[in-house]
């Protein structure tokens, strides 16, 4: 994940997060640190990820599907709302079901490695350890 929010940082990217998902980091990340902690942690992504999220009109559809996880569905489906590409996820499920391109996060680095020659490697800085 760090080297998509490299390639954030540097433009070559946009990385776009569905508002919904920002609720879920926050309920479970809330758990194990301080709220404030986890809602300044979560303000700092908005430096490099975009927020989306669906609209009314994409409930119906949702409630509609045979998707068995209605709030997978509209994370999914947000993605038709902004110039998403490609779904990164970890989930094989939702990546299944993706009516874009599903990736995992190492798939999509080797895409941009392979199509665009973008590589994003860590190199530590003198004097940080």
């Amino acid at each position: 994940m760090r080297k998509l929010c490299i390639a954030a940082t540097f433009d070559d990217v946009q990385l776009w997060a569905a508002v919904q998902s920002y609720a879920d980091a926050f309920y479970v990340l809330r758990k194990s640190a301080h709220e404030r902690k986890v809602k300044d942690a979560l303000l700092a992504t908005l430096a490099f990820i975009r927020p989306c999220s669906t609209y009314a009109a994409d409930l119906r559809p949702a409630l509609e599907s045979n998707w068995p996880d209605v709030e997978d569905y509209l994370v999914v489906h947000a993605s038709k709302h902004v110039p998403a590409a490609f779904l990164i996820t970890r989930d094989a499920d939702m990546a299944r079901r993706s009516p874009i391109k599903a990736l995992t996060a190492c798939e999509f680095l080797a895409y941009l490695e392979s199509e665009k020659g973008l590589v994003y490697d860590e190199v530590p800085l003198p004097g940080k350890h």
